[in-house]
């Protein structure tokens, strides 16, 4: 009993800490001033932060295309009943860090300086990078306006840190000492540890909930301002109903709605932080933008390989025919089936069963049928998960212009990874079985959605949940004076990409390797040896390790693009794509390809082709 009562006092303990934080960094209180029109400075984004708890939500995105459209950069045109236009008008000239992003996420989707409302959600199928840049731009600005300012420090979050995990520790000892559980243990179980775990799980999730952006004395007065600015806006305005195609009317006072959480049909109408739908996509193959229904059947008889399909096919049919049988034999005992047809019957009924996919795959390799069209959807299901491994299919739904509904085939893994969506191509399917077996891109997308500026905002202490907290920080390093020295047996990048390379493959001319200035990729103790490349507004960083440890550079991609990759077969031991960035690991070191470039990453064949080259000069896989 004593034991308990000493862990429940430190929890009690840890709990005044907490409460005593969050008191001393709580935000001064926002009171609502006097209902007025008057708009201010801030932008709405901005005005998103301060109104929302110094929370950004997805509101501030969309807010900020309105805001755009109000100030004459972008126009929005309503079509039709499902058809608004976002158009690009004229250059915007000098916007800030997070409206250029806004800005250039538009530019990146349109065809001809046009876009549907819907597909802006386009080439947004993993957006955490692009939100989280947006999210650190708009609190930058805020900062440098005096109007925010981080809650907890590295020192509050360590603090609370250490604690949480002794009090947890203490709790699971107790645990442990009372014999909760049970007398008989599983050896490989510990009731203490998982009651331990579960009690940090608790109080780190009551740390996150209270982590993150907090006001100024000057934030919360604008924020009060502003949330009379609202009042005044829901009284005179009907903003709920109103369409984004009505910034024409009421310009700025729309996005300042939106962001004030009063127009949801227009914020609704920009999905620009909204992943896009597996089953419904926007195309704008034929020239006009329209939205196109994706139908995935069955995953088990649809869109798999033929010879696994005929596997699926005889043990559906062997079960089938095994049931058939019993029934029959039960019917067959009260005189209702004759007993001679007793055992044919379950045969011809499991083998035609069995022999449907086969004549299915007789049909579609019989007459090569041709899809030629734009990749709308890239799917992949069934990914592993810990102990549970799965094998995962592709499909892929191509427009083929001629119905706003389309069907998803499948296909292989090594047809899957070098296709975009976007890119026009010629495919060679079956449409009894919905498996691709050949694909030719005839034109590759331009980049949808994968514009980024990054301004530094990786380097800004802004969290969003304790996880987030840096609380040990690796010191920086700066210049080529900094890079790690060259061992004998490292890997030298500008060994395995030379300029000749880029001038082959890219078509780029750059001068020799020049030192790699950005942050840090990794500690110094990983002796990670990088490059950089420049000439043409084209920038190419190669990253080199060699040993056990260099395989840390396979996950570089997902770390600088947050986006899936893709395996590329053929490639060393081992290779990844992702936009702009490749991977590859062979027995003697990993090595790591960036390209930047004005108009986006480039295509995936090019990128293909310098690891290859890389992977024969660092040596066999």
């Amino acid at each position: 009993m004593i034991l308990w009562i000493a862990a429940a006092a430190a929890v009690g303990l840890w709990l005044l800490l907490l409460l005593a934080f969050a008191t001393a960094t709580r935000t001064p209180e926002a009171k609502a001033a006097p209902a007025t029109g008057a708009l201010g400075e801030e932008s709405p984004a901005i005005v998103d932060l301060l109104t929302g708890d110094w929370r950004l939500t997805s509101e501030a995105a969309s807010a900020t295309v309105l805001d755009l459209a109000a100030k004459g950069a972008l126009a929005i045109e309503e079509i039709g009943p499902e058809l608004s236009l976002v158009r690009l008008r004229r250059d915007p000239g000098d916007l800030n860090a997070y409206e250029r992003l806004v800005y250039e996420h538009v530019r990146s989707l349109a065809v001809d300086g046009v876009v549907a409302t819907g597909a802006l959600a386009e080439g947004s199928r993993d957006i955490s990078r692009w939100w989280k840049s947006f999210r650190k731009k708009v609190i930058v600005e805020a900062r440098a306006q005096g109007l925010s300012r981080p809650r907890w420090n590295r020192a509050q979050a360590a603090i609370l840190t250490t604690t949480a995990v002794a009090v947890a520790v203490l709790v699971g000892i107790v645990t442990e000492i009372s014999g909760i559980g049970g007398d008989v243990r599983d050896e490989e179980s510990s009731p203490g540890f998982a009651v331990g775990f579960f009690c940090f799980l608790v109080l780190a999730g009551l740390m996150s909930k209270l982590n993150g952006e907090r006001g100024t004395k000057r934030g919360a007065e604008l924020a009060g301002r502003w949330l009379g600015v609202r009042e005044h806006l829901a009284a005179t305005g009907r903003f709920g109903e109103q369409p984004a195609a009505s910034v024409t009317i009421w310009g700025r006072h729309l996005a300042y709605a939106a962001a004030l959480g009063l127009a949801p049909r227009a914020v609704t109408s920009l999905p620009i932080t909204t992943p896009a739908d597996d089953s419904r996509a926007w195309s704008d193959y034929g020239g006009m933008w329209h939205p196109v229904q994706v139908h995935y059947r069955s995953r088990r008889f649809w869109g798999r390989k033929p010879l696994t399909m005929i596997g699926h096919g005889l043990l559906a049919g062997m079960m089938i025919g095994v049931w058939v049988f019993i029934l029959l034999l039960v019917a067959t005992s009260f005189d209702y089936w004759p007993e001679s047809l007793l055992t044919p019957t379950p045969i011809l009924v499991g083998g035609a069963i069995a022999a449907l996919p086969i004549i299915y795959t007789i049909i579609d390799y019989s007459g090569n049928t041709v899809i030629q069209g734009q990749i709308v959807r890239l799917r992949k299901f069934g990914e592993s998960s810990g102990d549970s491994p799965s094998n995962p299919s592709y499909y892929c739904a191509i427009d083929e212009g001629r119905s706003r509904e389309v069907l998803a085939y499948g296909l292989a893994s090594e047809l899957y990874g070098p296709l975009n969506e976007g890119d026009l191509v010629r495919a060679v399917a079956g449409r009894r079985m919905g498996w691709i077996r050949k694909i030719e891109v005839l034109e590759p997308a331009r980049a949808r959605g994968t514009a980024y500026n990054d301004t530094g905002e990786h380097l800004v202490n802004a969290p969003e949940h304790l996880g987030q907290v840096k609380i040990f920080e690796r010191s920086a390093r700066s210049g080529a004076s900094a890079a790690p020295e060259v061992r004998e047996g490292d890997v030298r990048p500008a060994d395995l990409v030379t300029p000749a390379d880029l001038k082959s493959v890219l078509s780029i001319d750059v001068g020799p390797a020049g030192p790699y200035d950005d942050t840090p990729l990794a500690p110094a103790w990983f002796h990670v040896n990088s490059c950089r490349y420049t000439g043409s507004g084209w920038t190419v960083d190669v990253h080199a390790a060699a040993g056990k440890r260099s395989r840390y550079l396979m996950v570089l991609g997902h770390m600088l693009t947050r986006a899936e990759g893709k395996p590329v077969p053929g490639v060393g031991r081992q290779a990844m794509l992702y936009p702009g960035v490749v991977s590859a690991t062979t027995d003697k070191g990993t090595f790591t390809i960036a390209v930047s470039t004005p108009d986006g990453p480039p295509p995936p064949d090019p990128m293909i082709a310098l690891a290859r080259a890389a992977v024969t000069r660092l040596g066999p896989s």
